[in-house]
Parts: C-alpha cells; structure tokens; sequence
C-alpha cells in the first residue's frame, strides 16, 4: 500500500497569513518585539523614541536585568518592559524624561520646524 502524499498532514500547522500576522504586531499589546517609529512620525514621537533608545543603550552598556533597570528608574518591571520595547504611546515625554534623570543620562532635544527634523544627542 503507498502513501498519498498528496493530502496535507493534519497534524501540520500552516502558519497564519500575512494580513493576520500584521494585525497581530499592530494591537497595542503585541509583545513580540520592539515597535519601530513609522516614517511619518511626529517630533513628539521621535523624542521619546529616541529617549525610550538611550534608555536600551544604558541598560546594555551597564548589563542590567529588566529588574535592575526598573530599581534605578523607579518602575515596575511590567513599565520597564514597556519603555524597552519603545512603546512610545504608553509614556508621556515628561514622564521619559524623569526616568532618563533617575539614570543619570545627559541629553540635549532640539526640534526644528524644517520637515520636523529632530536631533537628541547625548552630553
């Protein structure tokens, strides 16, 4: 007797389409990565991007825990994900920026009005 390899294995899972993976990645929360900043975003969103970044940046060069950097920050560790994951909605800029001072990161935000051009540099 042979095999129809012809009929689909019904213990194999196909994977979801395309459109159903995007919409997955689009809700608010999608935990599967860091968001990234769409091409139109404004100034406002590409500075607490860029804050939310300097804040990975510390947590790299100092090897911390999720844990370690949630303490230094003053966060729970749910909150910290967040920031980690560049969930830039979840967070006002004040409230970026006085967890940047709980870590001690000197920065500088100058926004210009030419086609909202952003620059964030560290001191």
């Amino acid at each position: 007797m042979t095999k129809n390899n012809n009929q689909p294995n019904k213990s194999y899972q196909y994977p979801p389409k395309d459109k159903e993976i995007l919409e997955q990645m689009r809700h608010p929360n999608y935990d599967g990565g860091s968001f990234a900043l769409p091409p139109n975003a404004s100034s406002l969103e590409k500075a607490k991007y860029e804050i939310c970044r300097n804040i990975v940046r510390y947590k790299r060069e100092h090897n911390l825990t999720k844990e370690e950097m949630a303490e230094k920050i003053q966060l729970s560790p749910d909150e910290t994900k967040r920031i980690l994951l560049y969930r830039i909605s979840e967070f006002t800029l004040d409230r970026l920026v006085a967890y940047t001072d709980n870590l001690h990161i000197p920065f500088e935000i100058k926004i210009t009005n030419n086609q909202n051009q952003l620059n964030i540099r560290n001191n």
